[in-house]
């Protein structure tokens, strides 16, 4: 059962996460491409950058795997 504290996350939540790393990329041309076809806009600057998610994600899976291994070699 989900957890009804818990937002669902839906793609265009990511928009404009995108957007800003293509513009902090010099991507501009893509960037207003992508905004153009999605309505997506600027990114609040207080929030967190895709690759500072993208980061957090990565050591979060690492870590679970970590514990899911450790948990498989206490259960043989």
């Amino acid at each position: 059962m989900a957890d009804a504290g818990i937002r669902r996350v839906v793609p265009s939540d990511l928009y404009p996460l995108v957007l800003g790393f293509l513009r902090d990329n010099q991507l501009s041309e893509v960037a207003n491409k992508f905004a153009k076809a999605t309505g997506a806009t600027q990114q609040d600057a207080n929030a967190s950058s895709l690759l500072d998610i993208y980061s957090f994600w990565l050591n979060r899976s690492a870590s679970w795997e970590g514990c899911s291994q450790s948990i498989r070699e206490q259960q043989q």
